[in-house]
């Protein structure tokens, strides 16, 4: 059984996770309020492209879970979008220059 990741790694999984899963329900919150409205319609592309990115997020977060290579990288552009939350920014980025980050990825 594999050790329990640190808690940098931890810290960006779980904001990466909560940002998928919020993405997710607002869609879906979304799609329920204004599913009988006619005059409030939205493309297919756009519950697509909302549904894609939240996926994005999920997987960004548990491929830093685990360890696996693509999670830097998903975790980097990920992270482009808390620039709009400079604490938030600040403290991903923190954990991610961490050492115990880069090695977690190095097992």
């Amino acid at each position: 059984m594999r050790p329990a990741p640190p808690e940098c790694v931890r810290l960006v999984a779980r904001v990466h996770a909560l940002v998928g899963t919020a993405m997710l329900a607002a869609l879906a919150l979304l799609e329920l309020l204004t599913r009988n409205l006619p005059a409030i319609g939205f493309g297919p592309g756009a519950p697509l492209a909302a549904s894609l990115l939240g996926l994005f997020y999920g997987l960004s977060a548990w491929l830093v879970w685990r360890g696996l290579p693509p999670g830097r990288a998903l975790s980097a552009v990920a992270s482009l979008l808390y620039v709009l939350r400079p604490p938030l920014a600040a403290q991903v980025r923190a954990a991610t220059r961490d050492p115990a980050f880069a090695g977690h990825f190095a097992r």
